[in-house]
């Protein structure tokens, strides 16, 4: 078995990515060194080199990592019973965001700072839902769908992103209500940005109504 793949290996291997996703999502990808990540995992420089060779390597990974918790949080959602499926993807959407808030700002920083890297990048955390989204819109008449996928997106990330500094802002118990009303306030907005599901037409003597 191969050293990576032997249960010591896999939790370096986490410890690895949930140091890199931290700093990187602070300090951008050139302001982090395989240093600061072997540093902040607490492992040897050695021992994360030998699990990524590359910085670029161990940014692959926390992508690809992103979008599998991503997809999952996509595919819980779409098998609960919620009656419309873009409300399935707005609430997976929210939970995410809310539950990873260093997710959202490592994207964000990327899209920022390096588009081409993150063009090169073999999957991208964000394409299951911009596609399925934007499938379902595109099926109730959007004419530009992937637009009001991406204002909804856009809103969510900016929220995290603001949110430490709002925080500041607004002081301790303000800043506890909000948080209570959160997530359902994101999702009530979600909902009026997606278009609710168009009704189902009755046939009447052979003719849709």
């Amino acid at each position: 078995m191969e050293r990576s793949q032997t249960p010591k290996g896999k939790r370096a291997r986490e410890r690895i990515l949930a140091a890199a996703e931290r700093l990187i999502a602070a300090r951008g990808f050139y302001g982090t060194s395989m240093r600061d990540i072997a540093a902040a995992a607490r492992l040897p420089l050695a021992t994360t080199v030998y699990h990524f060779a590359k910085k670029e390597q161990i940014y692959a990974a926390v992508l690809g990592a992103i979008a599998d918790d991503l997809e999952t949080r996509l595919q819980v959602a779409l098998a609960e019973q919620i009656r419309d499926p873009l409300d399935a993807l707005a609430v997976a959407l929210v939970r995410w965001s809310a539950a990873h808030p260093s997710h959202v700002k490592l994207l964000l920083r990327e899209v920022l700072d390096n588009p081409a890297r993150v063009a090169n990048a073999s999957r991208l955390p964000l394409a299951p839902f911009l596609a399925k989204a934007s499938a379902l819109l595109a099926s109730r008449g959007a004419p530009q769908p992937e637009v009001a996928v991406l204002h909804l997106v856009g809103a969510i990330s900016y929220f995290v992103a603001a949110w430490p500094t709002v925080e500041r802002i607004v002081g301790a118990a303000r800043a506890k209500q909000i948080t209570a009303a959160y997530e359902r306030e994101a999702i009530a907005f979600a909902q009026q940005i997606l278009p609710p599901a168009l009704p189902k037409r009755r046939a009447r003597a052979g003719v849709a109504t």
